[in-house]
């Protein structure tokens, strides 16, 4: 797990996509000011899939049995609430090591409500369950 500021992600991920023909950004219905900047330089690897939280997950591992490196991108409650059995069932328990979740926890959303909000790193204690070291980039 490790933390980072959300710009300086979209800036590193850009960098990773640019040097890497095989990273593809799955993002989960937001971030729109750097996907739509992204989707036009590459728009066959950065895909908004909708907020299909689940179903992403299945892409995500279907592109990583294929040898492709997935970043899905969005709010952490949802990313890892919502798809916490697709997270567990194909991710973790195959033993896939190429996907890497990244969840929005910081206090952008808190405007939104307590559905939008990781209290006291909860999501990363959530998947800690599952892994010691979970692919998970923490954006603040």
């Amino acid at each position: 797990m490790r933390e980072m500021k959300r710009e300086k992600f979209w800036q590193w991920i850009e960098k990773k996509i640019e040097k890497d023909k095989n990273v593809w950004l799955l993002c989960i219905d937001l971030g729109f000011p750097w996907l739509n900047k992204l989707q036009k330089k590459f728009p066959e690897r950065c895909i908004n899939t909708g907020l299909i939280e689940q179903s992403a997950i299945g892409i995500a591992v279907g592109l990583a049995l294929s040898g492709e490196k997935v970043y899905i991108y969005s709010t952490s409650t949802f990313l890892i609430y919502r798809a916490f059995e697709q997270i567990r069932n194909d991710i973790i328990n195959q033993g896939i090591k190429n996907i890497w979740l990244v969840g929005t926890a910081g206090k952008q959303y808190n405007f939104l409500g307590y559905t939008h909000i990781a209290k006291n790193k909860e999501e990363v204690k959530i998947l800690k369950i599952l892994t010691k070291n979970p692919n998970y980039i923490r954006l603040l």
